[in-house]
């Protein structure tokens, strides 16, 4: 089977990084696959010159782009098209590529737009995430399908002999709620508790987040070391992993982090909340909240033995549940079984 994947941002976020997955796991199943990205995008920049093809767009739903996207289809002759994310999505129902009848939108958060009525399916990353489509396109074929990644697993961290390093991972982006962690950093600070925070990622918000740092007098305690990829070696240098997202639809940092041995605290919003199963590998708190993020982590400090239970079953979980593995079979198979609807 042909598969034509199509995501056209240039982030470096976690939407971008699976539509890379999908490309890998479906070539390692077999699939013939032709990827297309920015020249600017994680496609073009991670995969061999002869499976991806460039495809910038000046806007969203570019006539030009439109038909250099048909022109590649053309070629191709793919049976099935994934589109990840809006920009692709559109780009992929625009009359002028035709290609509507062959799309599958693989839907990675809450922000799709009307155009996703047009596609043949939806893919969704999670179940918040279908339940959003399902309400909003009620004619729409929807299908869960959650992320996955390559995972490292590292022993489960003991309780830390020296100062705790929490760290904290992702998209340097409002969503994510980087700023809420560092004034909890900063409350911590305030009750004599000793931490630590690396705060590893790049975004638009990194400016803002430097000058909050600077204006609480956190400069000693608080630490960018830029993008960093893999993620495993991060995660190993971390005695606790928080995400303090106001919206995560999936969030597969999580994942890897538990994977990584790191015991988790999380914001309890529709995505984490899934992975840790409702708070039972990991402590949830609300979000926008510095003082419970701060409760929470002097908390954990507190009786590290409850935590290191929590960390090797959410260990096994992530890696039985969201490793390379058992995600290339689960995409092997529902793409196969859209081919047999096609």
């Amino acid at each position: 089977m042909r598969v034509l994947n199509l995501m056209l941002a240039k982030g470096r976020g976690g939407l971008e990084t699976m539509s890379l997955r999908y490309h890998q796991a479906l070539k390692g199943e077999g699939f013939e696959i032709l990827s297309v990205g920015h020249s600017d995008g994680v496609l073009c920049d991670k995969l061999p010159r002869d499976q991806v093809r460039v495809l910038n767009t000046k806007f969203t739903g570019s006539p030009l782009a439109a038909l250099k996207l048909k022109a590649i289809a053309k070629t191709f002759k793919p049976d099935i098209v994934l589109a990840h994310g809006n920009r692709a999505i559109t780009l992929a129902v625009h009359g002028w590529a035709d290609l509507a009848p062959e799309t599958v939108a693989v839907v990675h958060n809450f922000r799709f737009k009307p155009d996703i009525a047009k596609v043949a399916a939806a893919i969704a990353v999670s179940p918040a995430v279908a339940e959003a489509l399902k309400t909003r396109q009620p004619k729409l074929h929807v299908h869960e399908l959650e992320n996955f990644t390559p995972l490292t697993m590292h022993p489960v961290k003991p309780f830390p002999l020296d100062i705790p390093v929490i760290g904290a991972l992702g998209r340097l982006h409002v969503n994510k709620g980087f700023d809420v962690l560092i004034r909890a950093v900063g409350l911590l600070r305030d009750r004599d508790v000793d931490v630590h925070l690396s705060i590893a990622g790049d975004g638009p918000e990194k400016d803002n987040l430097h000058k909050l740092v600077d204006q609480l007098g956190l400069q000693a305690l608080v630490g960018f070391p830029g993008w960093i990829e893999p993620a495993d070696g991060f995660m190993a240098t971390c005695d606790l992993f928080v995400l303090s997202s106001r919206v995560e639809p999936f969030g597969l940092v999580l994942a890897e982090a538990m994977a990584a041995g790191v015991p988790v605290i999380s914001t309890g919003i529709d995505g984490p909340r899934h992975i840790l199963k409702d708070g039972e590998l990991a402590q949830l708190v609300p979000p926008e909240s510095p003082e419970a993020l701060a409760d929470a982590i002097e908390t954990v400090l507190a009786d590290w033995m409850p935590v290191l239970d929590r960390a090797y079953h959410a260990q096994a979980h992530a890696l039985e549940t969201y490793g390379l593995i058992a995600g290339r079979a689960r995409l092997s198979a529902l793409i196969n079984a859209f081919g047999g609807q096609n």
